[in-house]
């Protein structure tokens, strides 16, 4: 008698553990995710919590990491306003701020995101280092040099259309300066004859 109600008692544990995994998830602080309902996206989730779904295949939750990652342009040669090349480096911290936006556009994927971060970023620092001259850049003299405005400008263009793909850009700096080959020699000379 006693055997057969801790079979009772086990089975019907091993069958609430079940249902719950079919019908239950949890989202950490950490994450976000997106309840999607025969492929669809139905459903953005952004607080930690327990939550219902259908099992598979009507619904699937993909769950993405919404802590602030960072991500660095590549070290490409650019030209300023007077007609003069340097090489720049900008990087940026983002996270996912609209999880439907950034499933429906990506599927889920931060790789892809990134993909299209890099050509929006690229856009971006290509525009504002060709609104300013050389000099803002690389000057013997501090008060020409203009890092934080050109910086402010990248971000706001980066920003704004980073955002409508679901994307939150906090920060974009510039993380490296160089000149190419060809430059360095005549910037050299001018900078002695200063």
């Amino acid at each position: 008698m006693k055997t057969s109600r801790v079979n009772l008692v086990i089975g019907t544990l091993l069958l609430a553990l079940f249902l719950s995994l079919l019908f239950l998830f949890q989202v950490r602080q950490t994450e976000v995710a997106v309840v999607t309902t025969f492929g669809k996206a139905t459903r953005p989730i952004t607080d930690p919590g327990l939550y219902l779904k259908w099992p598979w295949p009507v619904q699937k939750v993909t769950k993405l990491d919404k802590r602030l990652q960072s991500f660095e342009g590549k070290f490409e040669e650019t030209p300023t306003r007077d007609g003069r090349n340097l090489l720049i480096m900008v990087f940026t911290g983002w996270r996912i701020a609209d999880p439907a936006l950034f499933y429906s556009r990506f599927n889920g994927s931060v790789p892809e995101g990134e993909r299209s971060l890099e050509n929006i970023l690229r856009t971006a620092k290509n525009a504002a280092v060709g609104r300013h001259p050389f000099a803002h850049f690389i000057s013997a003299n501090p008060e020409d040099l203009k890092f934080e405005d050109i910086e402010k400008e990248i971000l706001a263009t980066v920003q704004a259309d980073a955002a409508k793909q679901g994307m939150a850009v906090e920060v974009a700096r510039i993380k490296r300066i160089g000149l190419p080959e060809s430059v360095t020699e005549k910037v050299f000379d001018r900078m002695r004859a200063e």
